[in-house]
Parts: C-alpha cells; sequence; structure tokens
C-alpha cells in the first residue's frame, strides 16, 4: 500500500504490489538527485477502473510532501 501527502493536503492511496511501490521509491529517490522524470505514473489496475480499459494517475515529484509505504499479508 503507497499513500501519497500532496502538498495541497489531498492524500492519494494507492493498492499495489510490493514490486510497484519499490519502483515508485526507486523513481522518487532518483528524481531527488535530478536523473528521472518530473512526474511518475501510477497504474490504478482494477482499482476504481469504470469503463475504462486503463487507468493511470500521475504524480508530480515537487507537489510530494510526504509518501507512507504500509505492507500486509492478504489472508487466504
Amino acid at each position: 500500500m503507497l499513500t501519497v501527502t500532496l502538498i495541497n493536503g489531498t492524500e492519494k492511496e494507492y493498492d499495489l504490489p510490493m514490486s510497484e511501490v519499490e519502483a515508485f521509491v526507486n523513481w522518487y529517490d532518483a528524481r531527488d538527485a535530478g536523473r528521472s522524470p518530473g512526474m511518475y505514473a501510477i497504474d490504478k489496475h482494477t482499482n476504481n477502473k469504470g469503463p475504462f480499459k486503463k487507468r493511470k494517475d500521475y504524480v508530480v515529484f515537487d507537489k510530494i510532501l510526504t509518501y507512507e509505504v504500509s505492507e500486509y499479508t492478504v489472508a487466504e
């Protein structure tokens, strides 16, 4: 689970596999060092898809105040 808080106070929560959370953290660190694009596309997968085939939410680096990673185990 990735929660991103933007500088305007908006909180965005994404239920993602840890591999995608790690990709976000790697992008953030690389962008902070000036080596990555200024925005990151997060695939929403089946979350809130509606009639669309695919949805992505673009997060802009300089609008991020904080982010939090929460890991959980899926009950079988």
